[in-house]
């Protein structure tokens, strides 16, 4: 494809439910030197993606909301390079992307602010019942629903980098015991929080509230399964803002049904959108949210930028960090 940066060029955005790609300057910088489709409907098949995106010259990604593999690469050969946001690329096959040619690109890491927040504001609503506070406020005068109170009790951090750190800070604030384990967490480092370190298996009977922090791989897919729900608390919650298959959604459920689980926050999900005849949805103590860890005003309209950006960079041939630098040697 010439990098001319004309309008022969075609651009799809996909995935931008939110409706901030259009919002910011690099957008119509790129506008005018390009056709640009902006594409809200997720391609929900392999068949549909490779029907849609045939004619695309470059792809803006919304982080991994949309998987690609070799097989609809293969299907794509208009396709020369992908601008994400976000830097994860658990959903891209790298290398095959690399052989055909197609180059990567993502952008910087965000603090993990917004998660946290995020997390913290599903740990008050958990303890609080806020929902259903809310809920019921416009059908009753003045529901009479007791919360619990979070000073005192003792959350259990599962997963230490800077997101768990920094949840497990903040809840030192409510003067709570704060107990952490990863992998590599040493006691020093904990400390430096205000946590315990400890095994996982305390880390699971000793939480009143246990908030996960890992990252997703192979290593840990269904690692919060059956047996360590059982090994929990009656009663006590669980909130998951790192990604959803980390928990078994099957024993998930089944600890919600019979009462081993007091009630869950969920920003994250095996299928995401969530199919909305999903039995997580039938739980009156289960707060869920779609995937808003990242998705603030300020966090989108930074990363998309910066994905534009990149895609103008890449029309006028310039240098970028690539997630596949190798694209280059071919």
């Amino acid at each position: 494809m010439s990098r001319t940066g004309t309008k022969s060029c075609r651009i799809a955005v996909l995935d931008d439910f939110e409706r901030v790609a259009d919002t910011v300057p690099a957008y119509e910088k790129l506008k005018a030197r390009a056709d640009i489709t902006i594409l809200r409907e997720r391609l929900d098949s392999s068949e549909k993606l490779v029907q849609t995106l045939r004619e695309f010259n470059v792809l803006l990604l919304m982080r991994e909301r949309t998987q690609f593999s070799d097989k609809e690469y293969s299907q794509l050969p208009n396709l020369k390079f992908i601008s994400q946001t976000g830097r994860t690329s658990v959903h891209l096959d790298l290398p095959a992307a690399t052989r055909r040619g197609i180059a990567v690109a993502g952008t910087a890491s965000d603090s993990g602010a917004t998660t946290k927040e995020l997390t913290i504001g599903l740990i008050l609503a958990l303890m609080r019942r806020i929902p259903q506070v809310d809920r019921r406020m416009r059908t009753e005068s003045w529901p009479p629903v007791s919360g619990q109170t979070l000073e005192g009790k003792t959350v259990g951090v599962f997963g230490f980098g800077r997101i768990g750190k920094g949840v497990a800070q903040i809840m030192k604030a409510f003067n709570t015991r704060v107990l952490a384990y990863s992998r590599t967490l040493t006691a020093e480092r904990a400390a430096e929080a205000g946590a315990e370190c400890v095994p996982m298996a305390t880390l699971l009977k000793e939480s009143d509230i246990l908030t996960i922090h890992i990252s997703s791989n192979a290593q840990t897919f269904g690692i919060i399964g059956e047996k360590e729900f059982a090994l929990m608390k009656p009663g006590a919650f669980l909130v998951n803002t790192a990604r959803g298959p980390i928990v078994s959604e099957t024993a998930m459920i089944k600890a919600l049904e019979n009462g081993q689980l007091g009630g869950v926050g969920l920003d994250v999900f095996d299928i995401e959108p969530l199919p909305m005849d999903h039995a997580l949805r039938r739980f009156d103590n289960a707060i869920l949210t779609s995937h808003r860890g990242y998705a603030t005003v300020e966090v989108l309209g930074e990363r998309y930028e910066q994905a534009l950006t990149h895609i103008v960079d890449f029309l006028d041939g310039r240098p970028m960090t690539l997630l596949n630098p190798e694209v280059h040697k071919r």
